[in-house]
Formats: structure tokens, sequence, C-alpha cells
């Protein structure tokens, strides 16, 4: 009996509220799971590879991450990995429409019961241009063309579920319907002011609605 309830205890203080900026303990995780209980399968002491960071755009990309062996060859894990932590920040693997030599992660900028992340692709759109009339200020010419351009996105986690959602506004007076009062000053947003506050709304409801996880380490 009396070991029981020192397991449960022992349990009970490795539950921890997940705030924006909490720290997870470094490693590679193989899934969602093993994110959501703080727990890395592979400790980069294990690993090997060819790893580039981008401090600036809170990115990393990879060319190759295989397992330390003196053996023979190991597969490179980039395709089977869900991502990884660095110096305690998560950093999410992004599936790419097309082929590209290197995997990129996105840095979780924000954790907690929402957690916030955004990365740059390059796609190709079709731009308009036209040429204007200097006396009526009407277009009398127009032509489609293709340019490759970089594009943000931006993105939402549902720490509970591992979701992911797209961040706009649609999306978030979904999600924060559960806060009443985070709901209404969401539906109160001017559109010139609703990327800064809709960004304090996420900010607030995670303050407001702890989630936890369960942590090897106590940080």
């Amino acid at each position: 009996m009396i070991a029981g309830n020192l397991s449960a205890q022992e349990v009970q203080k490795k539950q921890e509220v997940v705030t924006k900026n909490y720290k997870f303990n470094d490693g590679i995780y193989f899934s969602f799971s093993d994110f959501q209980k703080n727990s890395p399968v592979l400790a980069w002491d294990e690993m090997q590879g060819n790893i580039f960071s981008n401090p600036e755009a809170f990115t990393v990309k990879a060319e190759i991450l295989k397992r330390k062996s003196t053996g023979p060859t190991q597969e490179n894990l980039l395709d089977s990995i869900w991502g990884f932590t660095m110096g305690g920040i998560p950093y999410i693997k992004i599936e790419q429409e097309k082929k590209e030599p290197l995997t990129l992660f996105a840095g979780m900028r924000v954790r907690g019961k929402l957690c916030y992340f955004t990365y740059e692709v390059r796609e190709e759109k079709e731009i308009v241009f036209s040429a204007y009339n200097p006396v009526t200020y009407q277009p009398f010419r127009s032509s489609k063309e293709k340019r490759n351009m970089k594009i943000k996105k931006e993105k939402i986690i549902l720490f509970e579920t591992g979701k992911v959602m797209d961040y706009n506004y649609e999306n978030m007076a979904v999600i924060l319907q559960d806060d009443p009062t985070i709901f209404r000053a969401l539906n109160q947003i001017e559109d010139w002011e609703l990327e800064e506050k809709m960004f304090k709304c996420l900010l607030i409801y995670n303050d407001r609605h702890d989630v936890t996880t369960i942590a090897s380490n106590p940080n």
C-alpha cells in the first residue's frame, strides 16, 4: 500500500503544465505521442547526420539523420520520424508537396493547449499584370505570369489530440467556443487588427486552459 502511494505521488510530480515557453526533453520523436509524453525515443548522442539551423526563420533543415553505428550503414530516419527537440524547443517535420533535397522542420513558437508554428514554402502562383491608361487609370491590357513565390504557412496543433489545423480566423472561432469570454473578444476584433489580436487570444486561451504532459526530467 505504501509503495503504491509513493508510486502515485511520483507520477503526479511528473505531470507538468505545458506553458508557451515550456522546455521539452531533447531528442528524436517517432510519433506525436512521443512528443505529447515528452519522451524522446532516441537521444542526440545516439545520432549522426547533417542538419542546418536557421534561428531567424525558426526552422531546421536536415539532409541525413541516422543512428551511430560501427556496423552496416544505418538507414536515414528522416522519413520515419515525427520531429525532434533541440535546446528544449520542439521542431515538427513538414510534409512537402514535392520531394526536396532537405527535409524541413518548423520550430514550435508557442507551446500549450494550442501549439503554434510557422514556416515558408515556395509555391508557383499565377500573377496578373496590368497596363493602365494614364488619363483614365483604367487597365487596357493584362497578362498572366507564373511566379515562384515564398508563401508563409501558419499552423496550430491541438496538444490533446495531435490534430493539425490552419491558423486562421475560421478555425480559431471554432476552437475558442469553449471559452465564451475569449470567443466574444475574437468576434469583436476589426479586420485591420486581426493578425495581432487573434494571436493574443491564442496566448490568453493557453494561459486560461492548462494542458499537461508527463516529463521524465522536470524543467
